[in-house]
């Protein structure tokens, strides 16, 4: 299958499965109502599925599993921490509720954002950073989290990925062949890109 076919498709699924899933939850209703709330609802799911996701598309099945382990230490983390300070004054949100610190919402995006950028480069990871930030910026809005469980959040994501994302690195083929034939003498150099 072509690799833009793939994923076209692949986003076409992520996309559908995150909207079946805001469905599940009951976020249709809150799409409507309140775009920007959903969308960090939206974005903390959306996120993971396509750091996921574009592991799968380039074959680094090394960097699922440093993914899968990335996310699961981020989000152990993000639940350590609100146990720990639920009964403090960070603990308690703007609005009144418990488990402020840090944002778990925040974390979960950001967690793919800094693994993006830290497997594969600036370039991958600031679209997600991008997405990450509206999160956070949503889950204040919202009177979800102040400011700095949204900066924690984001913090221990980028943390947990240095400590466990390695830097991926394609493998190079160079194949080096004689060209012999009636007016030519010479080689023929093919370097081949791995996915």
């Amino acid at each position: 299958m072509n690799k833009k076919v793939w994923l076209s498709a692949a986003t076409a699924a992520a996309l559908t499965l995150a909207w079946n899933a805001a469905e599940a939850a009951g976020l249709t209703t809150e799409i409507r109502d309140d775009p920007d709330r959903a969308a960090g609802d939206i974005f903390q799911i959306l996120n993971p599925l396509v750091a996921t996701g574009f592991t799968l598309y380039k074959h680094d099945y090394q960097g699922t599993k440093e993914y899968a382990y990335n996310f699961a230490a981020t989000f152990a983390a993000t639940q350590a921490l609100k146990y720990a300070f639920n009964n403090t004054s960070w603990g308690e949100r703007p609005n009144g509720h418990d488990g402020s610190f840090p944002s778990g919402h925040t974390s979960s995006a950001c967690s793919a954002a800094a693994f993006m950028s830290d497997r594969y480069g600036w370039m991958y990871g600031l679209p997600l950073y991008g997405t990450a930030l509206f999160t956070g910026y949503s889950r204040v809005d919202e009177h979800f989290h102040h400011w700095r469980d949204v900066i924690a959040g984001c913090a221990l994501a980028v943390g947990v990925s240095k400590l466990i994302t390695t830097r991926y690195q394609e493998e190079h083929r160079l194949s080096i062949a004689p060209i012999i034939d009636r007016d030519t003498v010479g080689l023929q150099l093919h370097l081949d890109f791995a996915p």
